[in-house]
């Protein structure tokens, strides 16, 4: 209450009543958001139960009829519902192996700064090789993945702005955070070392 009364004090009379306006809007913009996050991991949590459950019932099938695995089994196999890398553009692969980029600028989430090795995210699966001290790469944070946050040294998100449920667990943390960066999974390889500043909204990565 006291930071709100001191942006209403700061304005004009005639701007107080637009301000808290506005602040109602992000407050209920916000809860919205968590909702939605909420919501979404409980629906994917159901899709990944139901996954699991079909795999084993083909399984067992195909164990009791001693069968070969069939096509449904091979395509369960695949399923993961994982973060996926954005397709990469005609114009990025043309130019990937030309151009070796040393900064990459998004928008500042989390102020601070971070040095460390990059570990990208591309499924669900990435995650078990997540170490501690690694810079979070990924597509965006879903909430199946915050319990990997703590262990960072910082994130960086190829979506989003400073309301992104991985920027605001970052701040949670107090980790450095820059999201909004584009083929942020494609130009940041595993093992780079990279930099993340926070407070500008810059990730420079270090390569030989």
């Amino acid at each position: 209450m006291e930071l709100t009364q001191n942006f209403i004090d700061i304005l004009g009379d005639d701007k107080q009543d637009e301000a808290l306006e506005l602040l109602a809007l992000a407050k209920s913009s916000y809860r919205l958001r968590d909702d939605d996050n909420i919501h979404l991991g409980r629906i994917e949590a159901q899709l990944l139960a139901a996954v699991r459950e079909a795999k084993t019932r083909v399984e067992n099938q195909a164990t009791s009829k001693k069968q070969q695995p069939n096509a449904l089994e091979d395509i369960l196999q695949k399923l993961d519902f994982g973060p996926v890398a954005q397709p990469e553009s005609q114009e990025t692969k043309k130019q990937k192996y030309v151009v070796s980029p040393r900064q990459l600028v998004g928008q500042p989430a989390g102020s601070g700064l971070a040095k460390g090795s990059a570990r990208v995210i591309r499924q669900h699966l990435d995650l078990q090789a997540f170490k501690h001290g690694e810079i979070l790469v990924c597509d965006a944070v879903d909430p199946n993945m915050t319990f990997v946050v703590p262990l960072a040294a910082g994130v960086v998100e190829r979506r989003g702005g400073m309301l992104i449920h991985g920027a605001i667990i970052a701040r949670e943390y107090g980790l450095p955070c820059v999201t909004g960066i584009p083929d942020a999974t494609t130009l940041i390889r595993t093992g780079d070392q990279i930099t993340v500043d926070g407070f500008l909204g810059i990730v420079t990565i270090s390569r030989p």
